[in-house]
């Protein structure tokens, strides 16, 4: 007779023990996980109705809307809008003319299609500055609605909060330079009691679908907005973020050359470094940044760097662009 061996059946009281054990962390680490994706989704997607008024919101984006909703930074869908305008706005500059970026502190409410110019009696437009002055004179602009402005610190004042770009190109109409499109970038800080405080900032692109010999206005294309929150998580009062802020929007490196021109050496003349053609460091706001609070600035006010190394690490939208590649 044969006698067959016993066959323990199931798991031990150790292998038990075990398996439970393992169960018990891959599933802490499960509810872990979970709440944190839960607890960090409102900052990643949220939304904010930011109270931009008719005014603005007609003014920005053609709408008549009293409120925008706009995501909450960091915002990732509209870090996408971002990159794509990125790619255009480099597009744009590759095929320029002749960039001006002019700053202001209220909106943009110049943006024709052509701007009248005379070649024969008008001035060389080979600044910004007398680009600006060119549409003061001739495009019925008020002299108010661009600062004239060289760059932080030249004259006491603090760096306006917009800007715009211009992007002209090449005109097949005798008397008129043609605008290819016009980048506005805005700023807004909210404070009310009644208002979601922080900051709406926006970036947008203007431009017409046919050319244009009348000085018709360029439309809305696209852009991205974003609404960073305080610096200071839930302030009490507007004073504990008031710093927070985005600036310079651009800074304009002009010519070595006008260094024979002694301005002020503190201020204008430390910008005098380009060898060739003068240029712009122009900085976008990130929707991936969770805020705009300040960022400490060491250097000296006599070095250029002063007055843009503290945007390194703010951005991840920064462009370099030939002032007027024309000339």
């Amino acid at each position: 007779m044969i006698r067959r061996a016993h066959q323990p059946g199931g798991f031990t009281s150790v292998e038990l023990l075990l398996v439970l054990a393992l169960s018990a962390v891959i599933l802490g680490a499960a509810v872990v996980s979970y709440g944190t994706l839960m607890r960090s989704q409102p900052s990643v997607s949220s939304m904010v109705a930011v109270p931009l008024g008719t005014t603005r919101s007609q003014n920005f984006y053609g709408t008549l809307n009293t409120t925008v909703d706009v995501g909450m930074a960091p915002q990732y869908g509209a870090l996408s809008l971002a990159e794509e305008l990125r790619e255009q706005f480099l597009t744009d500059t590759l095929s320029a003319t002749a960039v001006y970026c002019l700053p202001r502190d209220g909106m943009n409410t110049f943006r024709p299609s052509v701007i009248v110019y005379d070649s024969s009696t008008d001035d060389e437009l080979d600044t910004p500055q007398k680009f600006r002055a060119h549409i003061i004179a001739h495009a019925g602009v008020s002299s108010s609605l661009y600062r004239d402005y060289r760059n932080p610190l030249n004259d006491g004042a603090a760096p306006p909060q917009n800007a715009s770009i211009f992007v002209l190109g090449y005109s097949k109409y005798s008397g008129y330079l043609k605008v290819n499109a016009i980048y506005d970038i805005d700023l807004i800080r909210f404070t009310g009691a009644t208002e979601p405080n922080g900051i709406h900032a926006s970036v947008k692109r203007y431009a017409d679908a046919t050319s244009s010999i009348t000085p018709s206005a360029l439309t809305y294309m696209g852009g991205y907005d974003v609404f960073f929150p305080p610096s200071i998580p839930s302030p009490t009062s507007s004073a504990q973020w008031s710093t927070d802020g985005f600036t310079p929007l651009f800074i304009t490196i002009e010519r070595a050359s006008r260094l024979a021109l002694r301005e002020s050496p503190s201020t204008i003349d430390r910008f005098k470094r380009a060898y060739e053609r003068p240029f712009y460091f122009i900085w976008w706001p990130d929707p991936a940044a969770r805020h705009l609070g300040q960022v400490a600035n060491t250097l000296s006010s006599t070095d250029p760097r002063q007055a843009y190394n503290h945007m390194a690490g703010r951005s991840s939208f920064m462009f370099t662009v030939p002032m007027f590649p024309a000339l």
